[in-house]
């Protein structure tokens, strides 16, 4: 069957501003040019969230219904001039709504007419919505979280017209900064809000109802997050029989608002003038949009028992989570290092984020494969963004683009019928995933709907299985799929052929197709799925829906294929063969990870079910990069996969990994410059990248090669021979390869080429690892030195020389790079380094070296910041402090940027100032306070682990390990919200409505006064970090050429420390015994047998053993071995 729909619209226009409806009166954006003033478009079944919402008041409290779409009793028209309206009837009133522009400026104004239809009067109120971006549709449809995040509100109370909300974009975009006001002409606004998590509300996940429209006022309160939303309440009007009433919302837009945001409202006299009434009347009357499903009318699970929970997912409740006396969520393992996470909807009723989960197929663990991956939401997202390979331009799937399921057809999704009506399955009964799988449990009935959504191990497939549970009849259901085949949906036509048991789906957007011309994806119902329906728009398919009666089980296999020859129909899987499968590989990726502590089992469990979901993460950040709030991406940071994956595969001894990483990365270096792009693509969409860069990633691959040869002593990796990347044509490959080492030397030249005149410091350039910090202008970023890139860069420099030294081959480079590091390491010292205190920054006016101004230092008078983490974190780890300075930062940092949920960037925020910038960019302009803004930024952490571990503070290295774990993160972090519990979250934000709050109010959060939330979730290069940390400084098992380094940092709280682990191919039981103290091995022994060791050098403690690795891998036994090491 096909279902035709209208691609068609209407637009209204007066050459500034479009307002384009759908056939059916719509709202589908309003846009200037390129730059769309609202957040979200809808899908063809769903309406606008811009809207006006009449509330009547009675004794009997508070009914309201929308006027713009949808109610029952709704018609919708155009006027004889082209305007879109729509009107509502109902016993008590007539409501007509109207659109208009102004002829000459661009302002669009609502116009709103109630008339009193009933004996008695009328009592209500009026509240406007608009979500609102202003910004470029390309950066809107990437992520709307981020645009949120730069948009910033300033809210105004005026005399006689009430509460007016002035945004303005703080990201520049093509046109500059656009910039918005938004309130009524008419009447006195009492109530706003300006978020739409505000607005809409969590509980929106459950009942599609804004829950504040059943309040007396809206939030009144500004709240900058991450969801645009503009909400105004008028005053109560009060209409008597057959009495009417006009109200007059507008939205003044403009391309361009330079500096700042306002400090006081526009004109509204100005505004007043450019208003015209519109006519009401209809002149032609415009079908309602309609289709069989109705995304309003949804099936929430009923409550599980304590006995329901125990049959579905055992008796094990590990790291339970429990409020007001209800289970929120835990974990829990049917074998040995497996772990499973369950929620229940008493968590999202709470939750901010709502639970996500990512699965991929069991390829991810090289990404040179075509890795097929989807994502999943709690609240009835079976899968959506589905895609194989590139996560940004092969999708098959949708995406789910909020955290509060506005919008129903988004990715894959299952309506059960129920009498004449079908309802679509929303929140569950209780939600589990593992590392390939998500499992909804719906209590229906007299018995249970169960969704699982599962990867293959061996095969890019994904499979959806719905099953009956003591259902006496069988279910009626249909599962719609929302077809992308491309970037952004509606991109490209999509083409559905139908075979004997399956379909295929294929696209022909433009760069989908120049790259891979023969993706396609296969999707094969069972024989109880197997009606199939396509919803059509013109020739492209939209939708395909599948629909059928599940007895007891149905399937729907989708499989994914870059290449004709790959693409087969695809076979139906078992899952519980293939959990099995995967959760295997993943535990030999490990090497069988387990461990114990013999006094504190409780976080030891905490380790072993974290090393299973970072790695999760890690893996999709390596070979499938994107996240659940950052679901853009199909990128590599040249910064982070230096980092997370290449820290990550070291840690496991799998250099083969480490090895095509160095390759990869390497041929995208540019053949002009010799550096890197911040990001590039690292498949065959390599030509997509960011030319420029920070003034610190041409360091992170020369520190990763130096690490690699370290540990290996493998040199014949710099006869490797790659391409380059060349900016003059296009992005694209060189067709002459050069050895790893011509690249490296490269690499050095352009080190040496930048550094500022007159010193041996690198500049500035674009920024360093704090993406806030970037430059606010040119001069900054020539006469700026990063206090932070040049440890990092003596720390690749020396690491490569000892890498290097003594083979004659590289006795000129090992004579170059020794001599920067020493001119480099005496001007970091001289200029970098003020009363003993290193800064932040350093600014060289003119380029000179006798008027040097110290930023983010004691002595900084200019933005008032003392102490910056990161050029002191990485002077210790790079050994470049002595030890007189270490400890002297060491107590600084902990006085000063240690908080209970973990370390801070700088002691204070730069100072907000409505988008002024004065120094740097996005810590300037962010008017929401997440990721680096709020500045505990859990990578940062992480390296501060890694320091203290260097100095060997066991004991606070016991204490800061778990602050970003998010297993049971209440009993680490007392004042940290709940959050979803096995996903990395990137940052910890004070729970602060805006900027300037938390400006005057920072303090409280190092007092734990304030509340910590959860960032952006998964994709990070912090998990592959962690993970390393944990095993090569925390338990100290690193390599180092021909010799196995032991240098555990266990505090003596944790009692012997047990942990499984596989060393050289073989399995192994580390024994640690912090006796005598908590770093420096006294004794090992291996099996039974002590073993000879050496001191590795340390500029702060003694250093870590060292054990020939011939004589380790001689005496390792093919079964359990046993090494004991006595601190």
């Amino acid at each position: 069957m096909i279902h035709t729909i209208s691609d068609s619209s209407h637009v209204v226009s007066n050459g500034l501003l479009n307002l384009e409806f759908t056939e059916h009166n719509v709202l589908k954006n309003i846009k200037s040019g390129n730059v769309m003033v609202n957040l979200y478009e809808p899908s063809e079944f769903e309406g606008a969230l811009s809207n006006v919402y009449i509330r009547v008041k009675s004794d009997a409290g508070i009914s309201f219904m929308p006027l713009m779409h949808l109610n029952h009793n709704m018609r919708t028209f155009r006027t004889e001039a082209g305007l879109v309206g729509w009107e509502t009837t109902t016993e008590a009133f007539r409501a007509t709504v109207v659109i208009s522009l102004d002829a000459q400026s661009e302002k669009v104004f609502f116009t709103t007419q109630i008339e009193n239809l009933q004996q008695d009067a009328l009592k209500y109120d009026l509240v406007f919505g608009q979500d609102l971006a202003l910004a470029d549709e390309g950066g809107v449809k990437s992520n709307e979280c981020y645009v949120s995040q730069y948009l910033d509100h300033q809210v105004f109370n005026l005399e006689h017209t009430g509460y007016v909300i002035c945004s303005r974009q703080n990201l520049p975009q093509s046109t500059g900064n656009p910039c918005s006001q938004i309130g009524s002409l008419t009447d006195s606004i009492v109530g706003y809000s300006t978020d739409g998590y505000q607005f809409f509300g969590k509980n929106y996940r459950f009942e599609p109802t804004p829950v504040v429209l059943s309040e007396p006022t809206l939030a009144n309160e500004k709240l900058q997050f991450e969801m645009g939303y503009v909400a105004l309440q008028t005053a109560d009007i009060t209409l008597a029989p057959a009495q009417q009433s006009q109200s007059v919302f507008y939205i003044s837009f403009a391309t361009n608002l330079e500096g700042s945001n306002v400090d006081k409202a526009g004109d509204l006299d100005a505004i007043k003038a450019a208003y015209s009434a519109p006519a009401m009347a209809a002149a032609t009357e415009q079908t309602l949009p309609s289709f069989f499903l109705n995304g309003y009318n949804v099936l929430v699970g009923d409550e599980l028992s304590a006995e329901e929970i125990k049959h579905f997912f055992g008796e094990e409740r590990r790291f339970a989570e429990e409020q007001d006396g209800k289970l929120l969520s835990f974990f829990y393992g049917k074998q040995k290092g497996e772990s499973r996470y369950v929620t229940l909807p008493a968590k999202e009723r709470v939750l901010e984020r709502s639970t996500g989960h990512m699965v991929s197929s069991g390829n991810c663990q090289d990404f040179q494969n075509a890795v097929m991956s989807s994502t999943h939401g709690m609240y009835g997202v079976f899968n959506s963004h589905v895609v194989i390979g590139n996560t940004s331009f092969n999708k098959l799937l949708g995406v789910d683009r909020t955290s509060l399921n506005l919008f129903k057809y988004s990715g894959q999704r299952i309506w059960v019928k129920e009498g004449e009506d079908f309802r679509i399955l929303s929140m569950p009964s209780a939600y589990e995933t593992g590392l390939n799988f998500s499992r909804w449990v719906y209590k229906y009935q007299q018995g249970y709907i169960v969704v699982t959504s599962f990867s293959a191990q061996d095969t890019s497939s994904i499979q959806l299985d719905i099953e009956t549970v003591n259902l006496s009849d069988a279910l009626e259901v249909i599962v719609t799929n929302q077809m992308v085949m491309g970037n952004n949906e509606n991109d490209a036509t999509v083409v559905v052929e139908h075979k004997d048991e399956y379909m295929t789906v294929a696209g022909d957007f433009e760069l989908m197709n120049s790259v891979h011309p023969e993706l396609a994806y296969a999707i094969r119902p069972d024989a109880s799925l197997a009606e199939v329906s396509l919803v059509k728009a013109d020739d492209s398919v939209r939708y395909v829906l599948f629909q059928g009666k599940v007895q007891d089980k149905a399937s729907l296999t989708i499989q994914g294929a870059l290449s004709a020859d790959q693409l087969t129909a695809p076979q139906a899987l078992d899952f519980a063969a293939e959990i099995e499968k995967y959760q295997a590989s993943q535990h030999a990726l490990i090497n069988n990870f387990h461990i114990d502590f013999e006094n504190d089992s409780y976080n030891a469990q905490k380790l072993n079910d974290t090393m299973q979901w970072f790695t999760h993460n890690a893996l999709v950040h390596y070979s499938t990069p994107h996240g659940l709030e950052q679901y853009s991406g199909a990128a590599w940071g040249t910064r982070d996969v230096s980092q997370g994956p290449f820290e990550f595969f070291m840690s496991m001894q799998r250099y083969d990994r480490v090895v095509d990483l160095l390759k990869t990365i390497y041929s995208h270096q540019h053949i002009e410059t010799g550096t890197w792009p911040q990001w590039f693509m690292f498949d065959k969409y390599a030509k997509i990248q960011q030319e420029d860069c920070h003034g610190d990633i041409v360091v992170w691959p020369l520190k990763a090669i130096a690490d690699y040869i370290t540990a290996t002593g493998d040199l014949d990796v710099l006869n490797i021979e790659v391409p380059y990347t060349s900016i003059e044509d296009g992005f694209a490959f060189t067709t002459e390869t050069y050895t790893l080492f011509a690249h490296v030397e490269r690499q050095v030249k352009h080190i040496i080429d930048n550094l500022i005149p007159g010193t041996s410091l690198s500049c500035y350039g674009d920024g360093d690892w704090d993406d806030t910090l970037q430059p606010a202008n040119q001069a900054l970023r020539e006469n700026m030195v990063s206090g932070w890139t040049i440890p990092l860069t003596l720390q690749a420099l020396k690491t490569l020389s000892a890498a290097l030294e003594g083979n004659p081959d590289f006795a000129v480079f090992v004579h170059k790079i020794n001599k920067l590091a020493i001119e480099m390491e005496e001007d970091y010292n001289n200029l970098l380094i003020k009363d003993g205190v290193i800064a932040g920054f350093i600014h060289l006016p003119n380029k000179d070296v006798d008027q040097v101004e110290y930023l983010l230092h004691p002595s900084d008078k200019k933005t008032g910041i003392k102490y910056r983490l990161l050029p002191a974190s990485r002077s210790i780890i790079s050994e470049t402090f002595d030890k007189e300075m270490a400890d002297k930062h060491m107590a600084i940092i902990e006085d000063n940027l240690v908080h209970p949920d973990g370390v801070r960037l700088m002691e204070k925020m730069a100072k907000y100032q409505g988008g002024k910038q004065s120094y740097f960019k996005r810590a300037e302009l962010a008017a929401n306070l997440g990721r680096e803004v709020g500045l505990q930024y859990c990578h940062a952490h992480i390296r501060f682990i890694e320091a203290l571990c260097k100095m060997g503070k066991a004991d606070e290295v016991a204490q800061n390990l778990y602050k970003i774990v998010p297993v049971g993160i209440q009993k680490a972090v007392p004042n940290a919200e709940v959050r979803q519990s096995n996903a990395y979250f990137s940052s910890s934000d004070g729970k602060f409505n805006d900027r300037y709050e938390a400006y005057r109010d920072f303090d409280k959060l190092k007092k734990g006064e304030v509340a910590v939330k959860g960032g952006w979730r998964i994709y990070s290069s912090g998990p592959g970090i962690y993970i390393n940390q944990v095993i090569s400084n925390v338990l100290g098992i690193r390599f180092d050429n021909e010799s196995l380094v032991l240098d555990p940092v266990i505090a003596k709280q944790m009692g012997k420390v047990t942990l499984d682990f596989t060393l050289y191919g073989k399995p192994c039981r580390l024994v640690i015994n912090p006796e005598q103290g908590t770093y420096t091995p006294k004794r090992i022994e291996l099996n039974g047998e002590e073993l000879a060791i050496s001191l590795m050098p340390n500029a702060y403690r003694t250093g870590g053993a060292l054990i020939e690795k011939q004589v380790v891998a001689e005496m390792l036994q093919d079964t359990q071995n046993e090494l004991a090491i006595w601190l």
